[in-house]
């Protein structure tokens, strides 16, 4: 991974968004099976009991801060990042790349029916695009080892997977190494995003650091889910303490 900051012992790469995607570029061209995950303050709480979900993150090629909790804590604790990469911006970016460049892509993920609506609405938004396969993320009965062989038939530059966390995360890992793709992002719920079935934040909100809330109305089931909150921030403070202490000492 690049040069990264440490956040609660995930690791977290310092890349602005435009060295973000430059990098990615140059994971494609070097053709190596890279993986990209795009960590945000609740995923590193989970981490913290997932051990396997934590040690995934830190041995992915690219891990962009996808919160803005995550650049917050990052300067409290005297290394700061320099922005939010923003996974779902980073996916767009990463689309418009590769319809400039030609690379081929193939969404894996959401609902059946989501997926193939979100791939219309690419198509639409990056003209020329080669979307080269797409399937829904419930791959129970076979239709893994299916989605699998399809994978290795087309080839796709870059697979987008869609499937929450930590399954996303989980399924790249277990399944990268055998899969003839050259790099795989985990992208959460942007398929639902793209294809309408959710909205996203006005920009003023998403400015002011205020997606998280503007999610929580939509989907008010996240209830749960935001209880991560607190939790990051309490235990960013105590890093915080006890690094101030250990300085001291």
């Amino acid at each position: 991974m690049p040069d990264y900051v440490e956040i609660l012992g995930i690791k977290i790469s310092k890349f602005k968004m435009e060295e973000a995607l430059a990098y990615l570029d140059s994971l494609i061209q070097k053709g190596q099976k890279a993986m990209v995950v795009t960590p945000n303050s609740e995923m590193i709480v989970l981490a913290r009991k997932d051990r396997e979900l934590a040690r995934i993150l830190n041995n992915a090629d690219l891990s962009v801060p996808d919160g803005a909790g995550v650049v917050m804590a990052s300067r409290l604790l005297k290394n700061p990042l320099a922005e939010r990469v923003a996974g779902f911006d980073l996916m767009q970016e990463s689309l418009a790349l590769a319809s400039r460049k030609g690379y081929t892509v193939y969404l894996l993920g959401a609902e059946p029916g989501i997926v193939d609506l979100a791939s219309e609405k690419i198509k639409e938004s990056y003209p020329g695009i080669r979307i080269s396969g797409t399937h829904h993320g419930f791959l129970a009965d076979g239709l893994e080892e299916r989605v699998l062989a399809d994978l290795n038939k087309i080839k796709p530059d870059i697979l987008y997977v869609g499937m929450g966390v930590p399954r996303q995360e989980k399924f790249l890992d277990k399944h990268l190494k055998e899969i003839d793709v050259k790099v795989a992002m985990t992208v959460g719920g942007s398929f639902d995003v793209l294809a309408g079935k959710v909205r996203r934040a006005p920009l003023w909100m998403q400015r002011l650091n205020l997606e998280w809330l503007y999610r929580l109305i939509q989907e008010p089931a996240r209830i749960g889910r935001m209880l991560a909150l607190p939790v990051f921030v309490f235990l960013v403070i105590k890093q915080y303490c006890k690094e101030k202490i250990g300085s001291l000492s």
